[in-house]
């Protein structure tokens, strides 16, 4: 009597749960009874908040989750595991080689990202393997294996946005951008993530924002700072302590380099011969070289300048001003050569020293 009234009772239970709540019913096949299966947070530390023990192969969840969250799901004795939408209602869940989950809306929209991704993925990688199985291969064939690599990662974007789109008011919009940097440029992926409304905001999801945020406006600085656009001023030390207005030195010349560098940087060091060339060749036909140095300590870039015998003009301030300045001109990496005529307009940027001097010898004829 008791085992029936014990059966009837998880019965009702589990029953009023599903209705009210939520039921994950998982599969763990591979499994030895007692094996733990954890949900867990998205943080640093994947902090648990429920635990499930493995029996026969299975394990059930039962809560009640009224806004949807996503969660990790993981397994105390393997890699198995992934993340897991926690919404009311039916939920199934397979940890076999990851994880595959089915049965309520938004982790069906959660299993098609993972499929189309792994479908993308494995195209890229067929198209990728042939290619370089078949280097004598025609250039049409080549060709249309390129496109299929294009039509593969075009398809998943499609779907990964068409995903997105349809769950910007729910927890699992905000997850697929996380996971969704490779896809987008960064001015897009900012674009779309800015429309994320901030009670959705996780704290995984504000580090990745504005990490993406920072390199959205590098990006767009960058481009406001591209061949034909003007120079945007600064004033920072020389190497004496004098402060010195870059607009003094461009108006003064017929073309100024600005180089962006520091003295930890192996190919700023190797570019540094040409710069060096440059500043020799050209000093007394109207070009002066100024190098600007994202060193954060004052005496490794006053030693940087000495071992390398840079006798141009040389500008740090290891605080916070070079950085400003880089950030202003959209700097991504160094080195960063930029060209300026007599009146600030760009007219080369991103291109190695040497094709610097080139253009000088061209300009200067």
């Amino acid at each position: 009597m008791n085992r029936l009234f014990t059966a009837i009772l998880l019965f009702l239970t589990l029953t009023a749960c599903t209705k009210n709540g939520y039921t994950i019913k998982g599969e763990y096949p591979e499994a030895p009874d007692g094996t733990k299966v954890y949900l867990a947070q998205l943080d640093e530390n994947f902090t648990y908040v429920d635990s499930a023990t493995v029996n026969k192969g299975r394990f059930t969840f039962v809560g009640r989750q009224d806004t949807p969250v996503v969660r990790m799901l993981l397994s105390s004795v393997a890699l198995e595991g992934g993340p897991v939408v926690i919404e009311n209602g039916n939920i199934n869940v397979k940890l076999k080689y990851g994880i595959q989950r089915w049965g309520s809306p938004l982790n069906n929209d959660l299993q098609l990202f993972f499929d189309e991704r792994g479908t993308m993925s494995h195209r890229i990688e067929s198209a990728v393997a042939y290619i370089a199985a078949n280097k004598n291969m025609g250039e049409a064939q080549r060709d249309s294996l390129r496109m299929m690599i294009t039509n593969a990662r075009r398809d998943f974007v499609n779907t990964l946005q068409h995903t997105i789109g349809g769950n910007m008011d729910n927890a699992l919009g905000a997850f697929l951008l996380t996971q969704s940097e490779e896809y987008f440029s960064p001015s897009e992926l900012y674009s779309i993530m800015s429309m994320v409304p901030e009670h959705l905001h996780d704290k995984r999801f504000n580090i990745i924002y504005a990490r993406v945020k920072d390199n959205a406006g590098r990006k767009m600085r960058a481009i406001a700072t591209s061949v034909g656009c003007n120079y945007i001023n600064f004033e920072l030390p020389d190497i004496n302590g004098n402060k010195i207005l870059f607009s003094d030195i461009m108006t003064k010349n017929r073309y100024t380099l600005l180089d962006f560098w520091a003295s930890w940087c192996p190919p700023c060091r190797q570019e540094m011969p040409a710069i060096k060339k440059i500043a020799k060749d050209y000093s007394d036909k109207g070009v002066a070289v100024v190098s600007l140095s994202l060193d954060s300590k004052d005496n490794e870039w006053k030693e940087g300048v000495s071992s390398m015998q840079m006798t141009w003009t040389q500008l740090c301030e290891p605080k916070s001003g070079s950085a400003e300045v880089a950030s202003v001109y959209g700097v991504e990496s160094i080195p960063e050569l930029i060209l300026f005529d007599s009146k600030g307009e760009i007219i080369m940027r991103g291109e190695p020293a040497y094709r610097i001097a080139e253009k000088l010898q061209e300009l200067l004829k």
